[in-house]
């Protein structure tokens, strides 16, 4: 049993605005434990704010993670960590379309980090990484045009390590992206996704590859009347072959379609 008790403090005085949150958790297993936060931004413009925060974080163990039966670890331990951020974000109308851009820096420290691992012979559990560091950039942009189209673009260059040996974590890459754009077409709306990843390791000593990868997703919605919607979505469009988990191979690609409803 876990009990939880959380409170959030927000303040907002011209261009200054102030967030704090504290919790505290008490489970029957691992005792007590108390996290917080606080999150400072300043607006320099209208257009341009600064934030900065810290964030102290626990997480116990699901039940899954210490007693599903052939892939749990009951001698797990909870993760604490300690979290910095800061970030600047910007927004401008520009030739008939809402631009906002964002650069968030982090840096966070993991105690007995839970990560789910394999051995060579395929023997699959969760275990505590004693000490880790995740830290990086994200880079992220939205363009919205007046005529419903929308463009948004991320990207995470980040440097995931287990402190004590220096090996990249488990199934996390040091590069990810998306693009995702939309256009309007009368009552209908097509989409189209990019998602892509450079190379992660299986295994915490890094001699288990699976490789970087990138897929394509297609989207279609269209509006019919009294709230009825027709929709369609194929994902991984042109048929690659690639993992998440070593020795799992994700679908090829895929294709569904549906109805959506809304009544009142």
């Amino acid at each position: 049993d876990t009990n939880s008790l959380f409170a959030i403090y927000q303040l907002r005085a011209g261009d200054h605005a102030l967030q704090a949150n504290l919790r505290r958790d008490d489970s029957s297993q691992y005792g007590g434990k108390t996290t917080g936060a606080v999150t400072y931004g300043y607006r320099f413009a209208p257009s341009l704010r600064v934030t900065a925060g810290y964030a102290t974080g626990f997480k116990a163990p699901s039940f899954n993670d210490l007693y599903y039966p052939g892939f749990a670890n009951p001698d797990l331990v909870p993760e604490t960590s300690r979290n910095l951020e800061a970030g600047v974000y910007w927004n401008e109308s520009v030739a008939g379309a809402t631009i906002e851009a964002r650069a968030i820096v982090y840096r966070n420290r993991v105690s007995q980090l839970i990560v789910f691992q394999c051995d060579a012979n395929f023997n699959c559990a969760p275990h505590n990484v004693d000490r880790a560091t995740l830290e990086g950039v994200t880079f992220g942009v939205e363009a919205r045009a007046d005529n419903g189209a929308t463009v948004t673009a991320s990207l995470d260059l980040q440097s995931p390590e287990d402190d004590v040996t220096g090996k990249l974590l488990p199934r996390r890459a040091r590069q990810h992206g998306a693009l995702t754009a939309g256009y309007p077409l009368g009552p209908a709306r097509v989409g189209v996704e990019l998602i892509a990843s450079s190379l992660r390791y299986d295994d915490p000593a890094n001699l288990l590859k699976m490789g970087g990868y990138a897929v394509v997703n297609v989207t279609a919605e269209w509006a019919l009347s009294h709230g009825i919607t027709l929709f369609a979505r194929a994902d991984n469009v042109l048929d690659r072959n690639y993992e998440l988990a070593a020795g799992y191979a994700t679908g090829g690609a895929t294709v569904f379609a549906g109805v959506r409803a809304l009544l009142r």
